[in-house]
């Protein structure tokens, strides 16, 4: 029998924009014929190609996927003196705690009702007791806690923007959008359908019970356009943060063909040809997403 590491999110989720999206910003950048002498099919292609790569930047970038996953985590915590524990997952923003344990050894850990959690943006808090402490005059104190040592914790939550795509065309009026992924949508919360001029704000059934995979999302408003493609962004990503998919879409596509590095006999190695416009679209994706950084 062997001992395997914790999972980690994906490396690869759901791209940030959709292309129809990029195409339809004001990026003044020509995707026709991105590929020389091929169809229309074999350009869009190569765009869904760059689009996902731009989204996989924001992640390294980030350093944390921020598409919604769920995740399994093993570390080790302790409990305060107040009798909390305080734990701190990897990613954020936190949605969801599916389940938490923990114990004094890795073998010995005891599940807890993660309806007594506090959730906060980037921890967890726990009240699990074990402390106790009386005032003593002016200036002392004296107590005794519990778990007063590591606490080896293991938890599932789900974390980050939900973030899909449909697989069925909707009407107008509809209650429901069948999704390509359920992961990261709560109920009441807010989201939009990205499909121009047809872009409409929603919010997710109070009775939605939140699961992941392909299914069926029941809406609490009613759509007010009909979505007659499938395909369609159904997304709660800051926009902020499909800004920066556009402008790192557009710096991997600037870069085609462009000489990036020339070395003449003996001189120094340069740069050469770079296109100015890369640089100003890389700060502009940069600054943009400096709030959703995972703080390490």
């Amino acid at each position: 029998m062997t001992q395997e590491i914790t999972t980690n999110s994906p490396l690869f989720s759901t791209p940030y924009i959709t292309i129809a999206e990029y195409k339809q910003a004001p990026t003044a950048v020509d995707v026709d014929d991105l590929v020389g002498g091929g169809s229309a099919a074999v350009n869009d292609q190569e765009l869904a190609n760059c689009v996902s790569r731009a989204s996989s930047w924001i992640d390294a970038h980030c350093g944390q996927v921020l598409a919604a996953t769920q995740d399994t985590e093993s570390f080790r915590a302790r409990v305060s003196r107040d009798g909390f524990l305080k734990v701190h997952p990897r990613y954020s923003p936190i949605l969801e705690l599916q389940s938490l344990s923990f114990g004094s050894t890795p073998t010995t850990q005891s599940a807890i009702d993660v309806t007594t959690a506090w959730l906060e943006n980037m921890s967890v808090v726990i009240p699990v007791g074990g402390s106790s402490s009386s005032f003593k005059g002016s200036l002392g104190f004296n107590g005794s806690f519990g778990y007063n040592t590591d606490q080896f914790v293991t938890m599932t939550y789900t974390n980050g923007y939900a973030n899909t795509v449909t697989t069925a065309t909707a009407t107008a009026g509809a209650t429901s959008l069948v999704v390509s992924d359920l992961t990261g949508f709560i109920a009441g919360a807010q989201f939009a359908i990205y499909d121009a001029d047809k872009t409409e704000l929603l919010k997710v059934s109070n009775s939605f019970t939140p699961t992941t995979g392909a299914g069926t999302l029941t809406l609490q408003n009613a759509t007010q356009y009909a979505h007659a493609t499938a395909g369609v962004s159904v997304s709660a990503l800051p926009p902020a943060v499909k800004q920066a998919a556009i402008y790192m879409t557009n710096v991997i596509l600037k870069s085609r063909g462009t000489p990036a590095i020339a070395m003449n006999q003996l001189s120094p190695v340069s740069y050469v040809g770079f296109n100015p416009g890369q640089v100003q679209d890389l700060t502009l994706a940069e600054d943009l997403l400096k709030p959703y950084r995972r703080i390490r």
